[in-house]
């Protein structure tokens, strides 16, 4: 309630005392003048200000809703009939004791105007009335003066009561107006409070949505991961079967390394043989056609070694494209480790394509090994050719010199060949060297995929906890949301 409030309070109150006490008094005089026939002019008096009283009461009170003004029209209004009555009667005793009566109830409001207005006319009229009192009336003069010493000491304690009261009502202001902003302050505060609270309820909830996603994506990750994991665990036993297979691979480059290195030797005896029999070609007339068929022959042999051979180099060729696209395979699956996407199914792609190089390497290696097969058995062929021919060469010893002209030729075929088993050698040696450095990166790929499993492992055992302690966060944000919803709730109440 408000100062205003509680004013307009009050003087409705005090408006209703007045109109009671005094409309009282006015009433019991009206009844005692017309008992006693005091006269038109009393009687007159009297129903004027009960009317004037009750008038004013009304209109300012329920019609007007201006309380306040009530005492500023009944209280003069009183007044100003006393003072026609006054005139029209003359002096009276009984008028000082209205006087006083007057007094009091000028003061009822406490409205120091108000009561000033009522005092002041009051020691007007009872001056008035010692005036207009009848010369020598000793019942009057006994009460004159008593009568305007008690209405100045009735004022005094009046405008002490008054000044008191204003006192009282000032702090009683001070008070209200004290409490209103403390009451307005803890509103704004509770308002305050009640809004940062939803707004913490609403952000913890916010919190607590974010916290069960990212549970949920820590669960997913999880699930990858291990996929990942298992999936590196298998790639990694692929990429130790592909290091075996060039392992094998490069040993049997060597075994062919051996047999190229076997085959120039013999193609340097024949060489030597060749030398030996253009010497003695003299001896070799009487067989020359049958060494010719025997020669062409071996050079038939001989070609169909150097289709072999070469037919080996295209194999090597294979061998070193399988090496090129295992180190790419290689450096996808490390690229493939580092993203770990979509559950390892990359991985599994690589897998695969590994797995199929491998075969085309066990393959190729099983080739190269029928070849070197075919090989040695030309050679053996060519062997057992170049034995008939030497023992041909022994009986036909009085060759003639067209038979020194094919033993030339055979020479120059031999060295040839010999080049060409030299060259064998050292592209066999390039590729078991090549094949060295495969099975080297392809180690080095197995220990990055087993790191890479081991990180992933851990990477799982990480999440794991974070997992744990996402739990618990979310379990401690649903306790503070739900402590922040008790506390709005408390607010509001």
């Amino acid at each position: 309630m408000t100062p205003k409030q509680l004013k307009e309070i009050d003087s409705k109150r005090k408006n209703l005392l007045l109109l009671i006490t005094y409309g009282i008094s006015l009433a019991a005089a009206l009844t005692y003048s017309i008992l006693h026939e005091s006269g038109t002019i009393t009687v007159t008096v009297f129903a004027l200000q009960i009317l004037f009283l009750a008038g004013y009461f009304v209109v300012l009170q329920f019609i007007l809703k201006k309380p306040n003004l009530y005492v500023y029209f009944a209280i003069p209004t009183s007044y100003i009939i006393m003072g026609i009555w006054l005139f029209l009667e003359g002096s009276n005793p009984p008028d000082l004791v209205i006087l006083l009566f007057l007094a009091v109830i000028s003061a009822i409001h406490f409205n120091p105007v108000i009561f000033g207005i009522g005092f002041t006319s009051g020691l007007a009229m009872l001056l008035l009335n010692g005036l207009l009192a009848p010369k020598g009336d000793p019942i009057f003069t006994e009460l004159f003066i008593p009568s305007l010493l008690s209405y100045v000491l009735l004022g005094i304690v009046l405008a002490v009561v008054i000044q008191l009261n204003r006192t009282q009502f000032r702090q009683l202001q001070e008070f209200i107006h004290t409490t209103e902003n403390e009451s307005r302050k803890k509103e704004e505060q509770r308002n305050f409070l009640q809004k940062e609270l939803a707004t913490i309820s609403g952000s913890i909830q916010q919190i607590n949505e974010q916290i069960q996603t990212h549970l949920v994506s820590h669960d997913e990750m999880k699930t990858a991961v291990n996929e990942i994991s298992a999936g590196s665990v298998t790639q990694s036993d692929q990429i130790n079967n592909i290091a075996l297979v060039t392992e094998t691979t490069m040993g049997k480059m060597e075994e062919v390394a051996k047999l190229s290195d076997d085959l120039t030797t013999h193609s340097t005896d024949a060489n030597a043989i060749a030398v030996s029999g253009s010497e003695r070609v003299m001896d070799l007339q009487e067989n020359m056609i049958e060494l010719k068929n025997i020669i062409e022959g071996l050079h038939q042999t001989f070609k169909e070694l150097t289709s072999k051979i070469e037919e080996t180099n295209s194999f090597i060729g294979s061998i070193q494209d399988i090496t090129d696209q295992t180190n790419l395979l290689a450096l996808n699956a490390s690229i493939e480790a580092a993203r770990a996407g979509e559950a390892g199914r990359g991985f599994s792609i690589v897998a695969d394509e590994i797995r199929k190089l491998a075969e085309i390497t066990r393959n190729t290696a099983t080739r190269i090994n029928d070849n070197l097969a075919s090989v040695n058995a030309v050679n053996s062929s060519a062997v057992e050719i170049m034995n008939l021919s030497s023992e041909k060469l022994n009986e036909n010893v009085g060759a003639t010199g067209e038979v020194t002209a094919y033993f030339t030729s055979l020479r120059e075929k031999l060295d040839a060949l010999s080049n060409e088993f030299q060259r064998l050698t050292t592209t066999a040696s390039d590729v078991r060297g090549q094949t060295e450095e495969a099975e080297l990166s392809t180690k080095e790929l197995a220990a990055v995929i087993q790191q890479t499993s081991a990180g992933l492992e851990e990477i799982s055992a990480t999440i794991e906890t974070l997992h744990g302690d996402n739990r618990t966060i979310a379990q401690y944000v649903q306790d503070t949301a739900t402590s922040a919803a008790r506390i709005q709730n408390s607010v509001k109440a």
